[in-house]
């Protein structure tokens, strides 16, 4: 079986706009149109193929798992699967590779270290300052900054949907205080709080990794720790250490696994609230 590169571009295409009509963030949006550019790029340029076979793909994830990182390869097969499978073109997938367990933990913020990037962030870059308080006291995803609006802070929680993914975002009244101040100086005064520019919804993952960076080395802290993951994992650690309840942690982090457990009622959002606040985050 082979398929033509000209009607495997159309196909890519189509697949493409089907899926930016779903709930997706732009940011995943932005990872398949880049994962599947690479792999016609490597038909095209490297095979210089006009017809595709499935040993073509072979000879993809090969090409993938020597010239990328674990996860990087991870993501670019995964995403060449669900395109063939969409096009039923279920002979053209490949096996996927193992995620790579680390040999430690990974490596998390002290609180002492916290303390320390919000100093210079305050002092260094402002909006960063507004945007590592609001990951770290919320759990939250960068591609969840859209759900952070003018409006969701005023009630104090934000309903997040991804998909057939709903949850809620607790804003604790310590950070309603901070992100009221940020849109007050800014004149924000409705929807999201940090645009990005152009047609970006939300700001540039690349600018708040950079700056991460930047401010932590002024700091003296261990780069890998300077992520938005890194972020919040520190929220998960913090919450765990003072309330010690799983099930609730992955309810605020919007995780599936806890709805299908869940046997007490979850407690109400002004509980979890005042459980964030106590935080100090």
């Amino acid at each position: 079986m082979t398929i033509s590169l000209d009607t495997l571009k159309e196909k890519v295409g189509t697949y493409l706009d089907t899926f930016d009509q779903r709930d997706i963030s732009p940011s995943t949006f932005t990872l398949y149109t880049r994962n599947l550019a690479h792999m016609l790029y490597f038909f095209e340029h490297t095979l210089k193929k006009q017809a595709v076979s499935p040993g073509d793909m072979i000879a993809f994830k090969e090409y993938v798992v020597q010239s990328y990182k674990n996860m990087t390869a991870i993501n670019m097969l995964g995403t060449a699967n669900r395109f063939f499978r969409f096009i039923r073109a279920e002979d053209f997938c490949v096996d996927n590779i193992k995620k790579e367990e680390p040999d430690c933990p990974p490596d998390i913020l002290t609180k002492e270290e916290y303390r320390k990037l919000l100093a210079v962030a305050a002092r260094e870059d402002s909006k960063l300052y507004y945007i590592i308080r609001t990951f770290a006291c919320t759990g939250i995803n960068y591609s969840d900054l859209e759900f952070i609006t003018v409006e969701a802070v005023h009630e104090g929680y934000a309903r997040a949907h991804r998909r057939d993914k709903h949850w809620t975002i607790i804003i604790s009244r310590n950070l309603q205080k901070v992100l009221l101040q940020y849109c007050a100086e800014n004149s924000i005064r409705n929807g999201i709080i940090f645009n990005g520019r152009g047609n970006n919804k939300i700001i540039d993952r690349g600018y708040i990794c950079r700056q991460l960076k930047v401010l932590g080395s002024m700091v003296h802290i261990q780069e890998q720790k300077l992520t938005t993951r890194g972020l919040r994992l520190y929220f998960s650690r913090t919450f765990l250490e003072s309330e010690k309840d799983v099930m609730e942690l992955n309810e605020l982090l919007g995780n599936k696994v806890y709805s299908s457990q869940q046997l007490l009622p979850s407690r109400s959002i002004e509980e979890k609230s005042r459980a964030l606040a106590r935080l100090e985050l």
